[in-house]
């Protein structure tokens, strides 16, 4: 045996040589397989996770129009004679109805003020605009070419632009004065005091606006309207605008008829919003409005916290398959409460992962838990 080794010893050594060295740079560069060993051993040990089948939820169903951002209307109050002011009776801000005293007017001396019936033509103006669309309406109802709400509607505009044109005649009757005379002045519609740039005892000119009413906002939103929309869309009906990346509540307020010749039927909804907070909205403007008719519908969803995003604006979602976490790219849709709306298809019995959804690889083993 020492004759062997001693005939063969360079080779041994040699040999014993080449080995370490295979070792050592084997170790250096992490050719040993044990790792991969370990790492099959554990991704073989199930994850225990938790699952949800697919939800069913009530998705309210909205109506999305593009809004423009307009000056809210207002009817000026104007100074039918110089004079001053005796009483003033309203307040900046103050909410009034038609026919409710704003202010007596006493007429300058050495002045002849004639008795007017006159009324404002912008007052007329409308009156006659809506007794044509009335009678136009009528007709179009007589042959079946509108619904019956369409003529109510065109009926209450005739009826609120009568009543205008009745105060405005009963206000330019009450100015009616001779020499030293007083006059009180009375609001034409219902609204909100605003611009109010009088006091007692001022003095005022022919023609001086007073202060104005409207609808106590500066500006208000604006939205088109097709005659299929009336059914579902109302006085009252609340909104949330979309503009600037903020949202704004209101509710719409006046819905008018907007029919030209030889044109469908056609309307406006004027919007008003709960707040315009540091007079952030101006007119020009435009933004989404989003009309919630009081209707919902039924829609798959995930929850909220079982949805991965990647930086591409992809989403995903973990589903249990024959015991596997399968990665599916979902397309999404709106967040209810805590879950959030699914619209590509799905299978109706899908499993989906709602626990470790971020310590999960796609394919790893699962065990679902209760």
């Amino acid at each position: 045996m020492k004759k062997l080794f001693y005939k063969h010893r360079m080779t041994i050594v040699i040999t014993i040589l080449l080995l370490t060295t295979t070792l050592l740079l084997n170790a250096n560069y992490n050719l040993f397989p044990f790792e991969r060993w370990t790492s099959q051993l554990i991704s073989q040990t199930p994850v225990r996770i938790t699952a949800t089948p697919i939800n069913i939820v009530n998705k309210p169903v909205t109506i999305t129009r593009a809004g423009s951002i307009e000056a809210s209307t207002s009817v000026p109050i104007n100074a039918d004679f110089s004079g001053h002011i005796s009483e003033l009776y309203v307040t900046e801000g103050q909410a009034v109805k038609a026919g409710q005293p704003l202010l007596k007017l006493k007429a300058s001396s050495n002045q002849t003020v004639s008795q007017s019936t006159e009324v404002s033509q912008q007052v007329q103006a409308d009156y006659d605009n809506a007794l044509n669309e009335f009678n136009r309406y009528q007709k179009l109802y007589e042959i079946g070419g509108i619904p019956r709400r369409q003529l109510e509607m065109a009926t209450t505009h005739l009826q609120e632009a009568k009543a205008n044109l009745t105060n405005a005649q009963n206000t330019m009757q009450s100015s009616a004065v001779t020499v030293n005379g007083f006059a009180t002045m009375t609001a034409p519609i219902d609204g909100i005091v605003m611009s109010l740039s009088t006091a007692p005892e001022k003095a005022v000119q022919t023609g001086q606006q007073l202060l104005s009413l409207g609808s106590g906002q500066e500006v208000e939103v604006v939205i088109p309207l097709g005659q299929n929309d009336l059914y579902l869309i109302h006085l009252g009906t609340p909104t949330t605008l979309e503009i600037l990346h903020q949202t704004f509540a209101g509710q719409v307020s006046r819905i008018y008829p907007q029919v030209e010749a030889n044109q469908s039927p056609s309307f406006l909804a004027h919007i008003k919003l709960a707040n315009n907070p540091a007079g952030l909205l101006k007119p020009g403007m435009s933004g989404n409005v989003h009309i919630n008719i009081g209707q919902s519908a039924t829609v798959a969803a995930v929850p909220t916290a079982s949805v991965l995003h990647d930086g591409q604006g992809r989403s995903f979602i973990y589903t249990a398959i024959n015991g596997k976490a399968i990665l599916q790219q979902v397309s999404i849709g709106e967040t209810i409460d805590d879950f959030t709306e699914i619209t590509s298809d799905l299978p109706q019995n899908s499993m989906v992962v709602t626990s470790s959804i971020n310590d999960i690889k796609n394919g790893d083993q699962i065990t679902i838990i209760q």
